[in-house]
């Protein structure tokens, strides 16, 4: 059986579809599957267990579904894949015509993408998952359900090449950190995630003055992220490593797999950790966590001013509703959690 699957979105939903992937892996072990993502998610590759990958860079436009450009590979492989099924995750227009050209016998969506221009002669199956009810993870593993397959909270399923681990390994060496650490990833693309900068220096104060363990600093190099991260040193009164910009996605996953306590926002560092099950406090916002959550047992969330259970229609807040009281009790729920285990 070939299968083709299209996961044309951002790093988190990349993140958010290995479940189903797994599933399908799991399902049907001799499968040969092919994985299609944006060029911002090829980082994460060599951590999802498929057989083979190919990688769209957007900046080629239009052009490059038709083979001039950096994508040229769609050109060249996909008349001639002629797969069982396609598996679109992503709905758009670029999509679409991917699955059109892959020749598949079973080119399946959700529904929700149904009554887009042509849809209905684009593929042959639209799966019923009413996005604003479900988890991502869920949703994207409804996909499945013509091949046979429906599960739940099927977790995220990352794997670390030995090579990823030695580098981080290198890494931590170089910075001195030994012993117990805490990942703080305080940055995300969307500056409206940003939690004040003196409350995160208040819990890094407590992470280190009153438990005793190393600070390492994560994120990228995106000069706002930056700025943010400054400030944050700046309030700080103790010392840290500051890692950010200096890993790639996977690298990143094995600092965290390592630490003794994530702490961090809605970005994808937190599905990171959510793959790696390591202890976790996930700060929420603006968005809504009923759809993004971390879902292993060793995480809480704190979103403004909103307590569990969280429902699909709550309205986010600003970050600042967040206090850091109830950052630090969860802080200190999660280590005591860890000391028994």
């Amino acid at each position: 059986m070939k299968i083709l699957i299209l996961q044309l979105k951002r790093i988190g939903d990349l993140i958010q579809t290995s479940p189903a992937i797994h599933c399908l892996r799991e399902a049907f072990p001799d499968a040969h599957l092919t994985l299609a993502v944006d060029s911002s998610c090829q980082g994460l590759l060599d951590g999802i267990a498929v057989d083979e990958c190919w990688v769209q860079h957007k900046s080629a436009g239009w052009a490059g579904l038709f083979g001039f450009g950096p994508n040229a590979w769609m050109k060249r492989e996909l008349p001639a894949f002629r797969g069982d099924f396609c598996l679109d995750f992503t709905g758009t227009d670029r999509s679409a015509w991917l699955t059109f050209s892959s020749s598949c016998q079973r080119r399946v969506t959700f529904e929700r993408f149904q009554r887009k221009f042509l849809r209905n002669f684009v593929y042959t199956d639209f799966v019923n998952s009413p996005v604003g009810d479900r988890h991502t993870a869920d949703h994207y593993t409804d996909l499945l359900q013509p091949l046979g397959i429906s599960r739940e909270n099927v977790p995220l399923a990352l794997r670390l090449p030995v090579t990823v681990e030695d580098t981080t390994r290198a890494l931590l060496a170089k910075a001195v950190i030994t012993g117990s650490y805490v990942v703080i990833h305080a940055g995300t693309a969307r500056p409206e995630k940003y939690w004040v900068p003196e409350r995160w220096a208040q819990v890094m104060d407590f992470l280190t003055v009153e438990s005793g363990l190393k600070i390492v600093l994560t994120g990228s190099s995106d000069p706002a992220e930056q700025a943010h991260l400054a400030a944050i040193k700046d309030s700080f009164r103790g010392l840290c490593a500051d890692l950010s910009g200096q890993t790639n996605l996977l690298e990143l996953a094995a600092l965290i797999r390592g630490a003794k306590l994530f702490c961090g926002v809605d970005t994808a560092a937190m599905h990171l950790a959510d793959a790696m099950g390591t202890p976790s406090l996930a700060l929420f916002g603006p968005t809504n966590p009923f759809h993004w959550k971390p879902r292993h047992t060793k995480s809480i969330i704190l979103r403004a001013e909103i307590k569990e259970p969280f429902s699909p229609d709550q309205k986010g807040g600003p970050m600042d509703q967040v206090s850091v009281e109830s950052a630090l009790d969860s802080v200190k729920t999660l280590l005591s959690q860890t000391r028994r285990l």
